[in-house]
């Protein structure tokens, strides 16, 4: 039997009712569980978040649900975690993330994460121009931001919750490909270990995943996989398409490492707009990738 818990998260940021929503939903449909051969799916355990209005003290929409949500994420990665078993997380956004974070501290583990993004997500309430905590997850998970959720896993663990030099960053769009970028790329720590998208290219991307396999061994790992650190021309169906991204192909080669080291004990996924992929095929080919490259094995103690 494997070892794949799923659980829904269905958080679009933005407030608004998008198809990140429904998401969850579309990769269900498309049958991820069973390309993954998951054991059991505990559906959604979020909320939606409402209102789609800016909180005047944090800068991020619906603040209070994304906190909700971000507790309900904490308890139920950090239980399926104590009960031996890996979560697979179906976001939603990237609101997830610091949730699913501070579900694995809770649970023991002084994580690494593995983030697989087309966008740094390094602002903050001020910094952010939309107010969307998608864009801030990475650095909330660095000790950047509201204070109740760079703290969500107080008081078993101690903030951050995950330590600068224990996250790579792959995928990212390049300097120079918009203004808005830029600015989200000179907020990243300097401890990060990250790789654009073009340099994963030149490299070999399977190179560069071993690499980063080897960066974070020995001690616990998650893998949070962004939608849009594809290429629009080849996956559309994001929030924030662009070009500069990865092939499908180049993107299965860069995972396989990371999805097959012994360190990983969960793995999230995010960022299908759902509506615009009305007949399923863009989440079918999600369902089919994680099916080829997330291994069915007991986890790491």
């Amino acid at each position: 039997m494997s070892d794949w818990i799923l659980l829904g998260a269905p958080l679009d940021s933005a407030g608004a009712g998008e198809g990140e929503e429904r998401a969850p939903a579309a990769l269900r449909a498309a049958g991820i569980g069973e390309a993954v051969g998951a054991a059991q799916d505990l559906g959604d355990v979020t909320g939606l978040l409402r209102p789609a209005e800016r909180d005047p003290g944090t800068g991020v929409i619906a603040y209070e649900a994304v906190l909700a949500a971000s507790l309900l994420l904490r308890e139920t990665v950090a239980g399926v975690l104590h009960a031996g078993s890996r979560p697979l997380v179906l976001g939603g956004d990237c609101t997830l993330l610091p949730g699913v974070l501070a579900g694995c501290r809770v649970a023991g583990h002084a994580i690494g994460l593995w983030m697989v993004d087309g966008h740094p997500d390094a602002m903050d309430g001020a910094t952010s121009p939309t107010g969307e905590a998608a864009d801030m997850d990475f650095a909330i998970a660095l000790g950047r931001g509201p204070a109740r959720l760079v703290e969500l896993a107080q008081p078993v663990a101690a903030a951050p919750l995950l330590d600068a030099e224990r996250a790579v960053v792959l995928g990212l769009r390049p300097y120079g490909a918009d203004p808005g970028n830029d600015d989200d790329l000179a907020l990243m720590p300097s401890a990060v270990w990250w790789r654009d998208a073009p340099a994963i290219l030149a490299a070999g991307p399977r190179a560069v995943g071993e690499q980063a396999a080897a960066r974070l061994a020995g001690a616990p790992a998650w893998l949070h996989l962004d939608l849009d650190v594809l290429d629009a021309s080849v996956m559309p169906a994001v929030s924030y398409p662009q070009p500069d991204g990865l092939t499908w192909e180049a993107l299965e080669e860069l995972l396989a490492p990371l999805a097959a080291a012994p360190e990983l004990i969960g793995v999230s996924v995010s960022d299908l707009q759902a509506d615009a992929d009305p007949d399923g095929a863009f989440a079918r080919r999600v369902a089919e990738l994680l099916g080829r490259v997330l291994p069915s094995r007991p986890p790491r103690p």
